[in-house]
């Protein structure tokens, strides 16, 4: 299923390349806390949506899940990648980096700047035929919370949810302005 992601949201690679190539300057990533990491990630959707026009997508739930799949910025793909995500290709021939397990059959995307994932991120949720529940609950006005239960196409560790929705639950507690 995430081949069918790639191959679907391929243009936006090549689409966000161009914007960086034309000047337009792209949010500074540097963090040394939790905080200063969402600050960051928000940054890098409000450029997209400025720059992109783009469906949007719920933030607590964005930046839930960049905070789980990145180690809130710290791992090695966030870091060395600039995947937010933990976007995967299939395409070998894109740069991309291999988890420590090296499947060989897959990698994990690499970007040029934190908000080309973003990008990526928010193209796959407002696109693919995996999100059109998500979707739908979306345009309802659900919770955060209940719409992390609509993204079981998007990871396969069964306490997927339960995970995002804790980070969602101490991104209230902790980090409300």
């Amino acid at each position: 299923m995430v081949a069918t992601i790639v191959t679907f949201c391929g243009f936006t690679w090549s689409h966000y390349h161009t914007l960086a190539e034309e000047g337009i300057s792209l949010p500074k990533f540097e963090h040394t806390n939790n905080k200063q990491f969402l600050h960051n990630v928000k940054q890098c959707v409000h450029h997209v949506y400025y720059h992109n026009d783009i469906e949007k997508v719920n933030l607590e739930v964005l930046l839930a899940q960049a905070a789980l799949e990145s180690g809130w910025g710290n791992s090695r793909f966030a870091r060395e990648g600039k995947n937010l995500f933990g976007i995967r290709t299939y395409d070998l021939r894109e740069p991309h980096m291999l988890p420590s397990n090296n499947p060989k059959k897959w990698g994990v995307k690499v970007f040029q700047h934190e908000c080309d994932g973003v990008l990526w991120y928010i193209n796959t949720l407002s696109n693919h035929h995996a999100y059109e529940k998500y979707r739908a609950q979306l345009a309802l006005g659900a919770d955060s919370l209940d719409l992390v239960d609509t993204l079981d196409a998007y990871a396969s560790d069964k306490d997927y949810s339960w995970k995002v929705k804790s980070i969602i639950k101490k991104i209230r507690e902790n980090f409300r302005h």
